[in-house]
């Protein structure tokens, strides 16, 4: 067994639903102090994984209405700040971290010195960083080791999960062979538009983007500031996420009937 195929099985026996490797080349035009080489400047291999959030977390918009317990008036708050905020956010990013300190440290029992990061900036940290960016972008590296391509909601959208999955970076002097890049759309595009639509007013297209290629770049941009901000008043945290149709398990009508 290769050590590719040890790292993905390690991964996938830890909950990862993706695993892909990326050569740091495909990473020229990184803001400088964020190319892989700015961390390991002997790195040979960049992983990028990824881990499903569950399905039916994406109905909570839909739930507890009439609720003994909870006033009408502080529902959607309760169903995003804990729901979605801690069991499809928090939670999975936590895991992921854990997942990523295993691989690294695996790697480095095989000899190779490894490096990783955790899937969000937190404490002071993250204030220093503006719109809170981390030091390297997951969904890039995730673009590049082939798991996805960006959607119109700024975020990779895969054949398999669509959006609805949370990646964590690993980088490590190991060589490993490259998966190849996405080489057909998964974002269902401008024909389809629901994020963008369905947001209240964060997200903009870029202007020239080929809308009938794979996006290996991001053919929109995301207000951050602003996208914050309507949290508290839409309750539309991982909206432009929830609302992407691709990879969702069956159709509108049998999750309805599910209920």
């Amino acid at each position: 067994m290769g050590l590719k195929q040890e790292l993905t099985e390690l991964a996938k026996g830890q909950g990862a639903a993706l695993v892909g490797v990326a050569s740091p080349d495909r990473f020229e035009g990184a803001p400088r102090g964020h190319h892989p080489r700015d961390f390991v400047p002997g790195v040979k291999s960049v992983v990028s994984v990824g881990m499903k959030i569950p399905e039916l977390l994406w109905d909570w918009e839909d739930l507890l209405k009439g609720a003994e317990f909870v006033p009408a008036e502080a529902r959607m708050e309760v169903l995003q700040g804990y729901l979605y905020q801690e069991m499809g956010y928090n939670l999975i990013n936590e895991a992921l971290a854990q997942l990523a300190l295993r691989l690294t440290t695996f790697l480095e029992l095989q000899g190779h010195r490894s490096f990783y990061f955790s899937p969000v900036t937190r404490g002071g940290a993250a204030d220093r960083i503006p719109f809170g960016r981390g030091l390297i972008s997951h969904r890039h590296a995730a673009v590049r080791a082939g798991l996805g391509e960006f959607g119109l909601n700024n975020i990779v959208v895969t054949p398999q999960f669509g959006p609805h999955v949370r990646f964590v970076t690993v980088l490590t002097e190991a060589e490993l062979p490259a998966d190849p890049l996405l080489a057909e759309k998964a974002c269902l595009g401008v024909g389809c538009s629901i994020c963008v639509e369905d947001c209240p007013g964060a997200i903009s297209l870029r202007d020239g983007f080929d809308q009938r290629a794979v996006w290996y770049d991001t053919p929109a941009r995301t207000d951050i500031p602003k996208c914050r901000e309507a949290r508290s008043v839409h309750f539309c945290l991982g909206r432009c996420m929830r609302k992407c149709p691709v990879g969702r398990i069956g159709s509108p009508e049998d999750r309805a009937a599910t209920r």
